[in-house]
């Protein structure tokens, strides 16, 4: 056991030693870089599965870009990637999508009706004045179509 005057005469511990023991080295930056890479794969791998579920014709062509560029520039910067990505989610989670079947007359707003029509909403189907869109429900239906 130590007495009360050892204690003292023990050389104090100055800030610099306790911070050279506290310091944690720092990830390199090709790690950072490899966790942020798989990062983005894995957001952009699960935002192809959720455009199955939230169909919408015109996001598709903003989740095959953000795709591209992920693919051919994504080592070096990942910017352009994510920001087509931003663009993409805005649009698949619009209440309005194009139609991909062309209708005539001139480009116009119709609702989606969903469910089974009833013999006016039919009429009214077959006049352009609705959308018709099937029974099964998933919640992420657009509100309006762009037909044209």
């Amino acid at each position: 056991m130590m007495s009360v005057i050892e204690i003292f005469q023990q050389p104090s511990r100055t800030s610099a030693d306790i911070d050279r023991k506290i310091t944690v080295p720092l990830r390199s930056s090709s790690v950072a870089k490899a966790i942020k890479f798989i990062g983005i794969a894995i957001l952009l791998l699960s935002s192809s599965f959720f455009w199955l579920l939230a169909f919408r014709f015109v996001s598709l062509p903003f989740l095959i870009s953000s795709w591209v560029l992920f693919v051919r520039v994504g080592g070096k910067d990942l910017r352009l990637s994510v920001a087509t990505w931003a663009v993409w989610l805005a649009l698949t989670l619009s209440p309005i999508d194009v139609s991909p079947i062309p209708k005539a007359g001139p480009p116009r707003l119709v609702p989606l009706v969903m469910g089974l029509p009833t013999r006016e909403t039919a009429e009214r189907a077959k006049r352009g004045e609705v959308m018709l869109g099937g029974c099964i429900v998933s919640g992420f239906e657009p509100k309006y179509y762009l037909v044209w």
